[in-house]
């Protein structure tokens, strides 16, 4: 097997031409199933199916542009309304009678929209300015949209401790604002419940690396746990912080 590997989240990615390769799990038809509704759909911010190749692994479109780690408050809201966009045009999707999906431990049974369930900077894919594409979609299942916004809540204003900004070289900015801009954006509330689900989602994702990892995935635990571990103290300590002023973090 040749190709170079570019990276993945809960598996390697390998990129072959213009193409992404990689192995493929129980959830694979139903993805592969969404990203052609979509496609048929004319949603472009969407890498579009290729099938598998003679190994077995998927065959996904590679999506030209930049991944950024950062984004300002523009561009940020730019984000919220392609999450929008994607979450209406799964409203239609008929998933597979015999669909499975990867579904983090503590997720909500089922929604009204398919979350992708990992939107973070690391999976938008930048060109011209402007937000292309989400990639990386092995997670994606049935869920709330308020399930995915509250995560990229997280992820893109972001909802990291401070210690962690600097570490990642992001800039301090008030949360606030930014939080305002992405809610409106999408046309979503900003309520102290949103906050509450923020750390749900980001425990949900602790727990998943926990209890995969016990079922005989170990290398989840390596990549996820200490940072999962941290995610969910701080964003706990965020909202322990706020109660007095969580009417002005959250818009109430």
């Amino acid at each position: 097997m040749t190709g170079e590997q570019v990276g993945g989240g809960l598996t390697p990615v390998v990129r072959v031409g213009e193409t992404i390769r990689r192995a493929t799990g129980p959830w694979t038809p139903a993805v592969h199933a969404l990203l052609e509704h979509l496609a048929a759909l004319g949603f472009e911010g969407a890498p579009r199916v290729h099938g598998y190749d003679d190994y077995g692994r998927e065959v996904i479109e590679f999506v030209e542009g930049e991944i950024r780690s950062d984004c300002d408050d523009e561009e940020l809201a730019a984000i919220a309304r392609l999450v929008h966009r994607l979450h209406d045009s799964t409203t239609t999707f008929q998933p597979p009678s015999e669909a499975r999906w990867q579904v983090l431990v503590g997720s909500p049974d089922g929604g009204d929209v398919i979350c992708h369930n990992d939107l973070s900077p690391a999976n938008t894919v930048w060109s011209g300015g402007l937000p292309r594409a989400f990639i990386d979609w092995d997670l994606a299942a049935p869920g709330p949209r308020s399930w995915d916004v509250a995560y990229a809540l997280y992820r893109f204003v972001p909802l990291y401790s401070d210690d962690d900004c600097a570490r990642l070289e992001i800039p301090p900015r008030p949360r606030a604002p930014r939080i305002h801009a992405f809610c409106g954006a999408y046309g979503i509330d900003a309520t102290a419940g949103l906050l509450d689900l923020v750390e749900r989602r980001v425990r949900a994702l602790y727990d998943s690396a926990r209890i995969w990892g016990e079922a005989g995935r170990p290398w989840l635990v390596r990549r996820l746990e200490g940072y999962a571990g941290r995610a969910v103290a701080s964003v706990a300590a965020l909202c322990r912080a706020t109660p007095p002023r969580m009417g002005s973090l959250a818009g109430e």
